[in-house]
């Protein structure tokens, strides 16, 4: 037999707003998700190549990319088409500064035998402050000299949004292809002038040795966001 349980009208009131509450929660959560995910372009189901060098190529296209802010505004200049395959060691954010306005993101990023666990054991990384630094212990299969040229430290300019929320989505230890081109970066920020030139060679060390990198296409194992 079912019984049948009547409730007062001030309870189903109660009731009904708590149900139509937790809906509307529901709703919001989904919708901003939805929104912070980057929109596909296409898949490729391509082996990602993490073992050969980044591919950097003169400039086409000669015409600089401004980009306005608040408080800011900045000139892009393209030093060369620049794209790499490798793995994703590290990812940090940054909020504070001029720069983290147009760029709020680095990706340390190696290749070559460094991605191999035989050759990456020996080497600790640690990434922050818009620096890369690395240890190797005594015995490594691999060099100092071998470690900086197949290990990059990338200040990441997304050209839209959808770009930076593809780079978002990128993990430790994700194999991914990114693609642009390295940009020297002049402009003002509140009144001042301020600039920020990449590096152009993966050999050099030091303060400057960084890669400023618009990056307009990005793959993360088959899914290609542009």
């Amino acid at each position: 037999m079912i019984r049948r349980v009547f409730l007062p009208p001030t309870v189903r009131g109660i009731l009904m707003k708590k149900f139509l509450g937790a809906i509307f929660a529901i709703s919001l959560l989904m919708v901003f998700s939805g929104c912070d995910r980057p929109r596909l372009t296409t898949l490729d189901f391509d082996k990602i190549d993490i073992s050969q060098d980044p591919v950097q190529s003169p400039c086409i296209s000669e015409e600089p990319i401004l980009q306005n802010m608040k408080n800011g505004s900045f000139s892009l200049t393209r030093m060369a088409n620049y794209k790499v395959s490798g793995l994703v060691i590290s990812k940090e954010y940054y909020s504070d500064g001029w720069d983290s306005m147009i760029s709020p993101v680095d990706l340390l990023i190696l290749w070559g035998k460094l991605v191999e666990p035989e050759y990456a054991r020996p080497i600790t990384f640690t990434h922050g402050g818009r620096w890369y630094h690395y240890r190797w212990k005594e015995g490594s299969p691999v060099d100092p000299g071998y470690i900086i040229t197949h290990s990059s430290n990338n200040h990441v300019i997304p050209a839209s949004k959808n770009i930076y929320r593809a780079i978002k989505q990128i993990k430790k230890k994700d194999q991914i292809i990114v693609e642009g081109c390295l940009v020297n970066v002049k402009g003002t920020f509140k009144g001042r002038p301020v600039s920020w030139n990449t590096s152009l060679s993966r050999t050099d060390t030091g303060n400057g040795s960084c890669e400023i990198f618009y990056v307009s296409k990005v793959r993360i194992d088959t899914k290609v966001y542009e």
